[in-house]
């Protein structure tokens, strides 16, 4: 590419390129890759400007890093592909430029004359970002503010940091689509809760993942009867990846075509049906759950529930006295289908507020179920009093901070008022309300 003589031109190529594979190494995003070129060829080719530009269908991208005026890094953050500079160029034909001084470079492309000259920029490179089989994906651009040809060594040392800058861009869009998928996918499986007569309803998730990609099996719903009754589930499918999120899908699709094609059973027989189901058509599904049935509005009122190897609901009065609904679990699904199940039953309490939750909110290693349980207890009778969905908030930001794995919690409590509002939310640490109607009980 030229004779030079820059001072670093000694620079040995092994020593760039193994610490270059080493902060690559911790990038997981298209940013955090740019910054990582930026900093090594600053350090040992003195270059005044690097940009990681990517394709992304019609458009080139180029991160801002803060080298260049904030108007300049802005125009180029987002432009057609189709657009003629030198990283649009290079990124559609796949093949390098080398511009020795602000000359070379003008000539090619005048309108890039007012840029380079208000960012103090004379000369530069831009290599192809190209991945197996010759994929183009992008340009690799370095820049300095002298006119400046690169060595031979130079020459070799920046071609494969483009190759290498190449696989962890590609690396880090691919992890942004997995992560982008699982989100939409986990998303999806939420449902919208129905405004219940007589009830508010409230519920949370909380997805547990080290890589951010991961979605998980657990799941809630609830379910209007025709009687102005309500189903209410909660369940944890086996896993933290697609595939469990793939089968709680299918799990919780199941059970409210069952239900609303049976709205007069019982919790009991439903999750009975649900089994059979899954048996037949050899769905291999190990899930827990919870289904609990609340007559309408009225008095009596009863609560009658099953439950499938899932942690037991907790129901609080009026007073915050709570009563964990212990009853001997029946067998998991997927485990054996024709077992019989058992419903349970008690007297509604007026003012009741009933908590289902999965595994992931009591749950820690090293610690007793029913000591997360008791906690749990503790924290909601200490809390009841409060609105429904600051009532989860709370319990889940004090419960879920060290768990390892998801978490979901779905309650209801009988409304103060002639309304019943509806919230829920997906986060980590903040209540998102869905949605809010008014109803009036019968």
């Amino acid at each position: 590419m030229g004779a030079g003589t820059d001072r670093r031109a000694g620079t040995p190529l092994a020593g760039t390129l193994l610490g270059l594979a080493s902060a690559l190494a911790a990038t997981d995003s298209v940013e955090d890759v740019a910054l990582a070129v930026r900093d090594v060829l600053r350090k040992d080719l003195d270059a005044t400007y690097t940009a990681v530009s990517l394709i992304d269908g019609p458009w080139l991208v180029t991160p801002a890093l803060g080298q260049l005026d904030d108007d300049t890094e802005q125009r180029w953050l987002r432009l057609p592909l189709d657009a003629d500079s030198p990283a649009h160029r290079v990124s559609r034909s796949g093949r390098p430029l080398v511009f020795e001084d602000l000359h070379r470079l003008v000539a090619m492309f005048p309108q890039t004359r007012d840029d380079m000259t208000r960012n103090g920029l004379r000369s530069g490179v831009v290599l192809p970002l190209l991945i197996s089989g010759g994929f183009r994906i992008g340009a690799l651009t370095l820049a300095w503010d002298r006119d400046r040809a690169l060595t031979e060594d130079e020459g070799v040392l920046v071609t494969a940091v483009a190759d290498a800058t190449a696989q962890a861009a590609r690396r880090a869009q691919l992890y942004r689509e997995r992560r982008d998928v699982a989100h939409t996918l986990q998303a999806a499986m939420l449902p919208e809760l129905p405004a219940l007569p007589g009830l508010e309803v409230a519920s949370r998730y909380l997805p547990w993942s080290t890589t951010d990609e991961q979605v998980g099996g657990d799941w809630y719903d609830a379910i209007s009867l025709p009687d102005d009754g309500v189903l209410l589930v909660i369940g944890d499918v086996a896993g933290h990846d697609i595939e469990a999120a793939a089968r709680m899908g299918r799990v919780r699709s199941m059970f409210r075509a069952l239900a609303v094609d049976h709205p007069d059973e019982d919790p009991a027989a439903l999750v009975s049906r649900l089994d059979h189901v899954l048996d037949t058509l050899g769905d291999a599904t190990l899930a827990t759950m919870v289904v609990v049935r609340l007559d309408p509005p009225g008095s009596p009122r009863m609560l009658r529930w099953t439950t499938a190897g899932h942690p037991p609901p907790l129901l609080v009065d009026a007073t915050g006295r709570s009563t964990v609904l212990a009853e001997e679990p029946d067998l998991p699904l997927g485990v054996a289908p024709r077992r019989a199940r058992h419903d349970h039953q008690r007297d509604w309490p007026t003012g009741g507020t009933l908590v289902l939750y999965t595994d992931g909110l009591v749950e820690r290693r090293g610690r007793d179920v029913g000591d997360g349980i008791r906690i749990l207890r503790a924290g909601l009778e200490r809390t009841h009093a409060g609105p429904l969905q600051t009532v989860l908030g709370e319990l889940v930001t004090e419960h879920v901070a060290n768990s390892e794995d998801d978490c979901a919690v779905l309650a209801v409590r009988e409304s103060t008022s002639r309304s019943a509002a509806v919230t829920s939310g997906c986060d980590r640490g903040h209540t998102h309300v869905a949605g809010s109607r008014t109803v009036h009980p019968s």
